[in-house]
């Protein structure tokens, strides 16, 4: 797994720096975003695989176990994050659906990962799955969330903003 990336950064690690994200690494920590609010670190920037983490530490619910509405949280930001790398800088991405199934408790200490994949990109539609893991590789959760794509159109090698 690759370093966790800085997300007050103005650029990504050279080594990762294939592709410009499409916004401001410096808005995704500001700290009025529930993603401050829980921790969430994203840790591999990779249009066809992005990863992140969630701590337990502050995301638990009243028995001790990590708090289903983090996981959700967690498998939310990383599937809208790989949907707006997916629209491309001046797009739009809205969610339409998220789904979580939790399969086990997470307990003790330190933090989740969630894995994001493509399970489908169409030119207004995407469809991603992501895998939540606990600190000994095994699956917690699973999510899967659908994102409208508004991508900003060029016309004639201009670009037009996206209207309604």
């Amino acid at each position: 797994m690759s370093a966790p990336v800085d997300l007050s950064a103005t650029e990504l690690p050279e080594e990762q720096a294939v592709f410009e994200p499409p916004f401001d690494l410096e808005t995704l920590t500001r700290p009025d975003l529930l993603t401050t609010s829980l921790g969430i670190v994203v840790t591999d920037w990779n249009p066809q695989r992005l990863t992140g983490s969630l701590p337990l530490d502050r995301n638990r619910q009243y028995y001790g176990f990590l708090h289903g509405g983090a996981s959700a949280a967690l498998v939310e930001t990383l599937g809208s994050l790989a949907a707006v790398l997916e629209a491309g800088v001046g797009g739009m991405v809205l969610g339409q659906e998220l789904n979580v199934t939790h399969h086990r408790a997470a307990r003790g200490s330190g933090s989740v990962t969630g894995i994001c994949t493509p399970l489908f990109v169409g030119t207004s539609v995407a469809t991603y799955e992501v895998t939540v893991h606990d600190q000994r590789d095994r699956r917690i959760a699973t999510g899967r969330i659908t994102c409208q794509l508004r991508r900003r159109r060029t016309v004639r090698g201009t670009e037009l903003g996206n209207k309604g």
